[in-house]
């Protein structure tokens, strides 16, 4: 059964040349294991606080730059971003190595009318080819870390560097999220000198079961070109750590970090903080299914804001409700956050 989601609407993001869709054609309900999480939840019960970092980090983003999503799964993010900045002259290219995976985004870009390029590779430390894992648990886990999680297949892909695609193409990323089951410190290491160069905000899932040696190395170069580690965690605002102090906060329940080139400033702030209002306000009751074979009704993605935008089946929507979700989410976040991990 076919699934639509609702995308957020922030009243200061529909800038020129126009506003952006009001929903996304995501395809399935239950083929990737984000699909599913998408179908129980919507945008809202999915990385609420790394989609307002992102949607952030992009309006503040100049024409002409990139944004790069690696480790795209689906391209869910490259689709959001795609969807609600493209307009404004953000380049945005999802690398995804798992050929169905990649396949999937494919489609999404496609049946969206989106402009987002997606590069069927992986990303690591050096070019060439290598040998992607597949988990056993769920494709959102495949790594080319052979002892990341129990995998019974595996399948030969390309790899890249973002040092050599960036030259390549030519391209000024902005922002980079990275999201590749313990293989962050290659893909960073294959990246120094376009950070040293284009200085982009990095958006990183750094998990308890990364090499802890590497890690340190190439985030400690990272805090030598100037940049800060901040936890993304519901309080506001993020306090910067080093190479020295981050690894006790590894594992708390948000497992991505902001890589900030500059101090964050009390903007950057405001802007997370109302897109994840708006986020929050995407759940499940504002999901749109059809039977298979079915198109979505007329009007179903037309801009945020315009007479032939199609209501939400039974979502509140407005922003007295955004709000009271949003209290509940972050007071809900807080209680069940663990207690700060004191070994290294």
């Amino acid at each position: 059964m076919p699934l639509a989601i609702k995308l957020p609407a922030h009243p200061e993001a529909p800038a020129a040349p126009g506003p952006y869709p009001s929903a996304l054609n995501v395809l399935s309900r239950k083929e990737t294991a984000v699909q599913r999480q998408l179908r129980r939840a919507g945008l809202a019960g999915y990385e609420p606080l790394t989609q307002a970092t992102l949607l952030a980090l992009a309006q503040q983003a100049p024409a002409g730059s990139a944004f790069y999503d690696v480790g795209a799964h689906i391209g869910l993010y490259s689709a959001l971003l795609s969807a609600v900045h493209g307009n404004r002259g953000l380049d945005v290219f999802a690398f995804e190595p798992t050929p169905a995976t990649a396949a999937i985004g494919r489609t999404i870009r496609d049946v969206n009318g989106l402009g987002f390029e997606l590069v069927e590779a992986a990303v690591s430390s050096a070019p060439g080819t290598a040998e992607l894992f597949l988990s056993d648990k769920a494709e959102s886990s495949n790594s080319l870390n052979p002892g990341h999680r129990r995998s019974s297949a595996s399948v030969r892909v390309p790899v890249v560097t973002l040092d050599g695609f960036t030259a390549e193409r030519g391209a000024a990323p902005h922002v980079i999220k990275v999201d590749v089951e313990t293989y962050e410190a290659d893909v960073l290491r294959g990246g120094l000198a376009t950070i040293r160069r284009h200085r982009p905000w990095i958006v990183c899932e750094l998990l308890p079961s990364s090499a802890p040696e590497a890690l340190r190395d190439v985030l400690a170069t990272l805090v030598s070109y100037g940049y800060g580690l901040h936890v993304i965690e519901p309080q506001l605002p993020w306090p910067g750590l080093d190479a020295d102090t981050y690894r006790a906060h590894v594992g708390h329940h948000c497992r991505d970090w902001l890589l900030a080139p500059r101090p964050l400033s009390k903007e950057f702030h405001r802007l997370v903080r109302q897109w994840l209002i708006a986020i929050l306000a995407c759940d499940e009751t504002t999901n749109l299914t059809v039977p298979g074979g079915t198109p979505f009704p007329d009007g179903w993605n037309a801009p945020h804001g315009t007479a032939g935008a199609v209501p939400s089946p039974g979502g509140s929507g407005g922003s007295g409700g955004a709000r009271r979700r949003v209290a509940s989410w972050l007071f809900g976040q807080r209680e069940a956050r663990p207690a700060a991990r004191t070994d290294s």
